[in-house]
């Protein structure tokens, strides 16, 4: 998260492995083809079940307005935040381009087994390409990541207990759920008030004395030191950054309610809040699957949902289809976005020295 340095870490890998002089490379044309190909297999299955025929019949295009606005609302409040944190770290870039190196990065992670998290190298590499130092590109990656890792923790067990209390779901889930968002908070909520005191936070959460006598963890420990000086310094100068960003992600999380049930309402299919909710979930677990599109484990996380909610198994195949267009289809633009943003790199407006006192106020659309 600074500009100074030992030796950058490559995020290069990533990047590479899907693009090659601006155009799809032939890994990147292949994994593109099998997330095609998934979904045509799940079209097939969909369109021999009974309610699968029922949805397609549904289809209602005049409802896609609707589902695109609200698609573009959730990625306009994401640029919102990351532009938020890349100002505080002196970089301007605008919103059109933002969500242009959100989708490549996405479609990067979607493909990449890796349960997306190979999104951030490329989000990193793709700032470097516009002239942001690659420190300074992966220190806005990560603290971006880790706010919308915060708003899920928030969200998670909030929809398991309300699809409780609505008559879905086991108490056992609720616990579960709880557990790992109370871990997580607990986690970010130690790093945060540490780095607040300008006491080492990330350092604290490993035993770095008896890491250092391994020569293969000296560049890691390097980089947590620097991370935590540069994370002291951001909040520093920035104390309202990361409750505005996680208050961000927290409506994120709502406003992608109401884009899951225009996207259902698209083919016809109306859920109950309680089934929405539990549907979400199983969204982001099947999202953490290391399988490349989540070919799979999408659909099997809404079948096994659905079942166990006191569905019908034809239904559960419905949405998970559903859920397999949809995601095809944003893997497809953000494929698109990432040969774009890697053909001409246009260089970023450097605005203020790296969390310098001048840097802009605290209000996230200045």
């Amino acid at each position: 998260m600074q500009t100074s340095s030992p030796p950058e870490p490559s995020s290069e890998a990533p990047l590479s492995a899907l693009t090659t002089g601006g155009h799809l490379s032939g890994r990147g044309v292949r994994l593109a083809l099998l997330a095609l190909a998934g979904c045509g297999a799940v079209y097939i299955v969909w369109t021999n079940v009974g309610e699968g025929r029922a949805a397609l019949g549904q289809l209602s295009l005049a409802r896609l307005p609707i589902y695109l606005a609200l698609s573009l609302a959730v990625m306009g409040l994401r640029c919102l935040r990351w532009r938020l944190v890349l100002r505080r770290m002196g970089v301007d870039l605008g919103f059109v381009e933002l969500a242009q190196l959100w989708w490549a990065g996405r479609a990067a992670g979607s493909l990449i087994p890796s349960g997306t998290f190979a999104s951030e190298p490329v989000r990193a590499e793709l700032l470097r390409l516009r002239g942001i130092p690659l420190p300074t590109a992966a220190g806005a990656v990560a603290l971006d990541r880790a706010l919308e890792l915060s708003g899920n923790m928030l969200a998670g067990p909030a929809s398991v207990g309300v699809a409780l209390m609505l008559g879905v779901g086991s108490q056992l889930a609720v616990v579960i759920t709880c557990a790992m968002a109370a871990f997580g908070l607990g986690t970010f909520a130690f790093v945060y008030a540490r780095a607040a005191r300008g006491r080492p936070a990330i350092a604290a959460l490993f035993p770095l004395r008896r890491l250092s006598r391994f020569e293969i963890f000296t560049k890691p420990i390097a980089y947590a030191r620097r991370a935590d000086a540069a994370m002291h310094d951001l909040i520093a100068a920035h104390p309202r950054l990361v409750p505005t960003g996680i208050g961000i992600s927290c409506t994120i999380e709502c406003v992608q309610l109401l884009e899951l049930a225009a996207l259902f309402a698209l083919f016809g299919i109306f859920l109950p809040v309680s089934m929405l909710l539990l549907s979400s979930i199983g969204i982001g677990i099947a999202r953490v699957v290391p399988v490349s599109a989540a070919l799979g484990s999408l659909e099997a996380t809404q079948v096994g949902i659905f079942t166990l909610g006191g569905k019908t198994l034809a239904l559960g195949l419905a949405v998970g289809l559903v859920l397999r267009v949809a995601e095809t289809f944003w893997i497809l633009v953000g494929l698109a976005c990432l040969v774009r943003a890697t053909r001409a790199p246009r260089p970023a407006a450097v605005v203020s020295d790296v969390f310098g006192p001048e840097a802009q106020s605290d209000a996230p659309w200045s």
